[in-house]
């Protein structure tokens, strides 16, 4: 892709601190306080420090400047003059130009101690902080009075947290007023902020903002589970009760409080003709329509485009918040601003794309490259393609790649058509490591991950040979593809059409068989009828394709992803189609549909290249594949058949051209149970809460097996109520035993989370068979 490099610093700070800042006549001692916060920064290479000064009336702008420099600070002058301060659009700014891999908010009146920098970048890397993508952490603050405020001003900058944290600790209401465990300096990871779009922007000047981000990256996360009534503000931290969004966030600061990490927060006026703090009423009163609305969509704002992406604006043929759009969430901050349209709108009268209006648009609007998901995908969007390909301009295309999670971006084409499997790209000795390496992936290819589409359980090559009777045959496996693939219509070669693939692999079939052969078919998982066959047979809907690989001899298709897995395999494979993975030494491909020729050559001894076959693997797996974790959905079509929709993507690795790796350590955010400690808090208010339930069913019922209650038992009971009452008390507390309860809690939400692993390490063996039906340790629910 002709874009610039992404910046890239020799040493990139782990962390940068944000401060949003705007001057204000009406406070006075910002000025002051801005000075004093910029002095206790100490210069060093892991920390960057940055002033966004958003929209200070002109002649505050370059004394802020003026400070900054003088310490050492990055100064950003975010141009929102005339609008009201909005504190979320000023830290949205700043973390679009950030250096550091995370990021955090330090407001121009928090303060923190001596050593902060040094002992939260040690939390950071115990928590995992951008070593997992999706973790974060919440710093504690403590209000300081009036009072305090001067009283901490005058004091040894070396003792003074630790001074006033113990006075909290012992209720000196006189120096603090409250802690809030949960304040707006969060610790995140840079990408991970830029993807789920930072602050709403509907929240202006100062107000559950924060509250608003903690929400969703808490969704995300989804680790800590929600407690009672989470929509319900208390509008205090001074709660005892697991009730309301606002105990959930509290456990997001219990690390930090817990390594004595907390800010200190300096008292001053807030005067209501402040536009920063006249929208307080506003704000409290759209926060409750946002939550609901995420939990309900689970969308995020647009994502923050990186200060240096590739291109200022890209175009993307689809819609706004449409699957299409939201799989790309990661991605888009790397890549620019999307602007979203539909390609049918550049068509003239004729059908075909206006190329003129087409020019146009792109020079109007300042459009750097073009996104396409699938450029086959329809005629406008193929003409469209084929124009950024014959013009030169820079370009996209953005799909599923052959392996479980992987994915590609692709600035030369799309799959066969694409330069980026040119043979110069990849053809090079691998060193031992790359060598080990790539070997220990298709090892696991081949025996641990899970495959694109559905697939029954593994018997093994010997086991399935058995199952289905070949008594000694030699095997042709040939997997079918689905005939309204963009592959089979666009990519086929010299092949007429599928049907005549199918007719000559089964014309084949009859020549082999007198050979000692048989040719084993694989319908597509997601088609529901098969072509007829007379002499090719057919394996049961279920046999796992490894297996069918492992037992066969060679392998035929038109351009089917199995044919990596083969070459992975070390089975030969003819390719009847086009394949980006067509390679000779590796495979063959069949350029005419000679029976006779096809016969000679699949009887004939042949071996595959392993070399070559690494070479490439490596190439794919280690140079060019990104790798995200989907969610899918099955979508019934008109002619009866499924197709897996992708409805969002996890990325933990990135391969973006023209930007360097982006890697996470894949973390499966395991639910942490409210009998952990952290739930310290809470335990009496969650002990007494399992208690009442328990009591709110009669002895001789609730210590009997749910199982063995008649249901008229329950229904006798006068009070209806009552009834329902001790039905739920019967079936939570068949045992009253805390730590049954959580470990069946704990099953629960493990089912809900990831049901391949939950079937998968099930202890009856009757149930692990099910973990075939979920994929990428996500659920497929069938979307109407």
């Amino acid at each position: 892709m002709k874009n610039k490099m992404m910046r890239v610093r020799e040493t990139r700070p782990l962390l940068t601190v944000i401060i949003p800042f705007r001057a204000d006549p009406k406070l006075p001692y910002l000025m002051a306080r801005l000075e004093d916060q910029c002095s206790s920064f100490k210069r060093r290479d892991d920390v960057e420090f940055m002033v966004v000064d958003s929209g200070s009336p002109i002649e505050y702008r370059d004394p802020c400047h003026i400070i900054c420099k003088r310490h050492g600070i990055r100064y950003l002058y975010h141009d929102s003059e005339g609008s009201v301060f909005s504190i979320g659009a000023a830290r949205d700014y700043g973390a679009s130009f950030a250096e550091g891999r995370a990021i955090t908010f330090l407001d121009v009146d928090l303060r923190v101690a001596a050593d902060f920098w040094d002992r939260l970048l040690i939390l950071m890397k115990s928590y995992g902080i951008s070593k997992y993508k999706k973790r974060f952490l919440a710093i504690p603050c403590l209000y300081l009075t009036a009072d305090g405020t001067e009283e901490f001003e005058a004091s040894d900058p070396n003792v003074r947290a630790l001074d006033f944290y113990l006075r909290w600790m012992h209720g000196d209401s006189g120096a603090v007023q409250n802690l809030a465990p949960c304040s707006s300096v969060m610790i995140v990871d840079r990408l991970h902020y830029l993807s789920v779009g930072g602050h709403r922007p509907e929240f202006r000047g100062h107000g559950y903002e924060d509250f608003e981000l903690y929400h969703r990256l808490s969704s995300e996360l989804g680790q800590i589970p929600r407690p009672d009534d989470y929509y319900h503000d208390s509008k205090s931290w001074d709660i005892a009760t697991y009730r309301g969004f606002r105990s959930q966030f509290s456990l997001f600061g219990r690390p930090a409080l817990l390594a004595n990490l907390m800010v200190f927060h300096l008292w001053h006026p807030r005067p209501k003709s402040s536009s920063f703090y006249g929208r307080m009423a506003e704000n409290r009163e759209i926060w409750l329509d946002f939550f609901k609305d995420f939990d309900k969509t689970r969308f995020h704002p647009e994502p923050i485009i990186d200060s240096s992406a590739l291109s200022k604006k890209v175009l993307f043929f689809g819609k706004q918040n449409t699957n299409a759009a939201r799989v790309l969430k990661d991605i888009i901050p790397l890549l620019g601003q999307l602007m979203y349209m539909s390609e049918y709108d550049l068509i003239d009268q004729d059908g075909l794309v206006d190329e003129v209006a087409f020019k146009k648009l792109i020079e109007g609007h300042g459009i750097g490259s073009v996104l396409f998901a699938n450029p086959y995908g329809n005629p406008a969007r193929l003409q469209a393609y084929e124009w950024c390909r014959r013009n030169d301009f820079p370009y996209l295309v953005f799909e599923r790649g052959a392996f479980p999670d992987s994915w590609f971006l692709d600035p030369r084409g799309f799959n066969a058509d694409s330069e980026s499997y040119r043979r110069e790209l990849w053809d090079m000795a691998l060193t031992e490591h790359e060598s080990e390496s790539i070997k220990a992936y298709v090892e696991r290819l081949l025996t641990d991950a899970p495959a694109l589409e559905s697939q029954g359980s593994r018997l093994g090559g010997e086991g399935l040979g058995s199952r289905l009777g070949i008594g000694g045959k030699k095997v042709l496996f040939v997997p079918l593809q689905r005939p309204s693939d963009t592959v089979i219509q666009h990519l086929r070669g010299n092949l007429p059409s599928y049907d005549a693939f199918i007719e000559f692999i089964d014309e084949a079939a009859g020549l082999l068989k007198r050979a000692g052969w048989v040719v084993l078919c694989k319908k597509h998982p997601l088609e529901t009828e098969a072509p007829e066959l007379k002499n090719a047979l057919y394996v049961p809907n279920e046999t796992n394709f490894l297996d069918l690989l492992e037992l066969s001899d060679r392998v035929a298709l038109i351009n089917s992803g199995v044919g990596l897995y083969a070459m992975a395999m070390g089975k030969p494979c003819y390719i009847f189609g086009k394949a980006f993975y067509s390679i000779p030494g590796v495979n063959r491909e069949i350029a005419s549909l000679d029976v006779d020729g096809f016969f000679s050559d699949v009887t004939l001894e042949s071996s595959v290249n392993m070399e070559l076959a690494y070479r490439f693997l490596y190439y794919l797996v280690f140079k060019f594949y990104s790798f995200g974790v989907p969610r899918t959905a099955l979508r019934k079509e008109r002619d009866g058949s499924m197709r897996n929709l992708t409805v969002a993507l996890d990325f933990y690795k990135l391969r973006v051209p023209g930007v360097k790796e982006i890697s996470y350590d894949w973390d499966h955010y395991p639910m942490i149970s409210t009998s952990a400690p952290i739930f310290e808090r809470y335990q009496l208010f969650l002990h007494e809460k399992r208690r009442k339930i328990s009591k709110a069913a009669p002895v001789s019922i609730a210590h009997t097996p749910a199982s063995k209650i008649a249901p008229s038992a329950v229904s006798k009971i006068e009070n209806k109520d009552r009834a329902i009452a001790i039905s739920k008390a019967v079936i939570v507390n068949r045992k009253t035993n805390l730590s049954e309860r959580e470990r069946r809690a704990a099953k629960l939400a493990k089912l809900r989370r990831d049901p391949h692993a939950f079937f998968r390490d099930s202890r009856i063996a009757a149930l692990r068979p099910l973990k075939i039906f979920w994929r990428n340790k996500q659920a497929a629910t069938i979307v109407k």
